[in-house]
């Protein structure tokens, strides 16, 4: 593994992790959570890297090592939109420049698998696994949940955004997040759309584009975070990609709870890992 960086088309540096042994029969970016660190999947880049893939993670702006930038108190700058756009679209473009003989894939955890939508040059990749991705409006949660989230996107998180400057970790499940990215993150949750410009405007024009095979892993018990309904939603906005859904319940494998955050813990790596190079090995053929 070693350290490299990113330059964003708007000036910023992302921070990331390169994991390269000998040849590779493909590349793989993986896009973390909302508000967790590349190095959370650094045990699972490793696996892949072992299995013959060429894997990079990336902190958006913001979050972990991304945060240290001359631009960072730029709020126009700091979004969850500008992950996809920018971010994520940089990887991107550095991964096709630097590997240029290697298919690209993406995994997308979580937001991870939202921000595919975003990105520009998200035609180049040659598919996308995203697990717990999930579309964030509060209505596709059951309704026993529904309290919670309201209040969540209605008060605690434009609360603690005006009062602190940032979202504290412990309400995320991850690192703190800052103001801006939180408070544009609460206004697409409470939106039926979704996704949306500040004008309340779907954003569409990447989700559409995107053409390519993408694989939703639905995890039973992340009830909390992913819930089925909403991961159904997200699929729905690839209106053109190749999309397929799967279901993992904790109980087949053996497993008492993998929840929004399991699926990349190193406990894992003997039952849930495979199927992701059993999903990438079908383009290898």
């Amino acid at each position: 593994m070693k350290k490299v960086d990113f330059t964003t088309q708007d000036g910023f540096k992302i921070q990331g992790c390169l994991f390269k042994s000998g040849s590779s029969k493909a590349g793989i970016i993986i896009n973390s959570a909302t508000a967790v660190d590349k190095e959370y999947y650094q045990a699972f880049a490793e696996y892949l890297c072992k299995q013959g893939y060429t894997v990079i993670t990336y902190d958006y702006r913001g979050i972990g090592e991304s945060q240290s930038s001359r631009k960072m108190n730029n709020a126009n700058m700091l979004s969850m939109r500008a992950w996809g756009e920018q971010d994520f679209e940089s990887v991107i473009q550095w991964s096709l420049k630097t590997y240029p003989d290697l298919p690209w894939h993406c995994i997308g955890h979580s937001v991870g698998g939202q921000l595919v939508g975003l990105a520009p040059s998200n035609t180049k990749l040659t598919s996308t696994y995203c697990v717990s991705a999930q579309n964030g409006y509060w209505k596709n949660w059951d309704t026993f949940k529904k309290p919670k989230l309201f209040i969540t996107w209605y008060g605690l998180i434009p609360f603690f955004s005006m009062t602190l400057g940032r979202v504290p970790g412990f309400l995320l499940g991850g690192n703190s997040l800052p103001a801006p990215i939180a408070l544009e993150w609460a206004r697409w949750c409470r939106n039926p759309d979704f996704i949306t410009d500040n004008h309340g405007k779907p954003i569409r024009k990447y989700f559409e584009q995107y053409s390519s095979k993408m694989c939703f892993v639905v995890v039973k018990d992340d009830l909390d975070f992913a819930p089925e309904k909403s991961v159904k939603a997200l699929q729905k906005l690839y209106t053109s990609a190749n999309t397929k859904r799967h279901m993992i319940d904790p109980k087949t494998f053996g497993i008492k709870k993998i929840g929004h955050f399991g699926f990349f813990k190193r406990q894992n790596k003997h039952t849930l890992w495979p199927m992701t190079l059993e999903w990438f090995e079908q383009f290898s053929v």
